[in-house]
């Protein structure tokens, strides 16, 4: 049993350093809006994204499968729950379910799984034990978990301050999510709370289109001085005049000038 275990942690690790730079650091894209809206980048606007070299990139199924070598030099984080789309009017709450397996997830390549948490909501059971269901899946397999947490819900049904933020996140993990994926404080200087609190490595999402690319790679800069382990940014990305180029910036951002160090 202890060697299985073994083995399960050490496949967590490995499949962590595909994603994870040595110095703990990662620049992640977010290329999954398409599993709700319909619509995303173009196929040349992904390979841009490729060119930059992100430490990893946070997909749909059918990307992952079908730009395997577009992605194959960076980690792979597999968007697990859907089923709710925008084509819907009468959407609202949480109308998500887990689509895939874990097993289903390694298969494809998968070097972590992601889903939506919502901690607050008037809903909250139901994320929480999708996590709960999805953690304990990934556990056998050595499969991290990245849990995206939004306290709340969309709707904001329980205000985005850091006490809030940092408690959701902090949820999370006591579930069993290896990482999180939330927002940042409106003052960036309080997520430092937040991420001593999370014990576990937080990665800060860009939300909707900044006005300047130049505030993007600011903001990127300003949440890791203040604790963050690195970002996940998707539009303020594939959205900027030169993805790959915005990719390089970030990395510079977050890394520093050793670059994935």
């Amino acid at each position: 049993m202890d060697s299985v275990a073994s083995a399960v942690g050490a496949g967590k690790t490995r499949r962590t350093r595909r994603f994870v730079g040595r110095d703990g650091r990662a620049v992640l894209v977010a290329i999954d809006m398409q599993l709700a809206t319909g619509s995303g980048p173009a196929l040349d606007v992904v390979e841009a994204v490729s060119e930059g070299q992100p430490d990893g990139i946070l997909v749909t199924w059918q990307i992952a499968r079908r730009y395997p070598e577009t992605f194959a030099a960076c980690g792979l984080i597999l968007r697990m729950d859907g089923a709710a789309t925008h084509l819907d009017p009468s959407a609202d709450g949480d109308g998500l379910s887990l689509m895939y397996r874990a097993e289903e997830a390694a298969v494809i390549g998968a070097d972590a799984v992601i889903l939506m948490v919502y901690p607050g909501m008037r809903e909250e059971t139901r994320s929480l034990s999708r996590l709960a269901a999805l953690v304990g899946e990934c556990e056998r397999i050595g499969m991290p978990v990245v849990a995206e947490s939004i306290p709340g819900g969309w709707h904001q049904e329980v205000p985005w301050d850091a006490d809030n933020i940092g408690r959701s996140a902090r949820i999370c993990v006591e579930i069993g999510a290896d990482a999180v994926k939330t927002m940042a404080p409106a003052r960036v200087e309080d997520l430092g709370d937040v991420v001593e609190g999370c014990e576990a490595p937080l990665f800060v999402l860009g939300g909707p289109k900044r006005d300047s690319e130049r505030e993007v790679v600011a903001y990127a800069a300003g949440v890791v001085a203040a604790g963050a382990s690195g970002v996940c940014f998707g539009r303020n990305v594939w959205g900027a005049s030169d993805p790959g180029e915005m990719v390089r910036r970030l990395g510079r951002a977050v890394h520093g000038s050793g670059q994935r160090a």
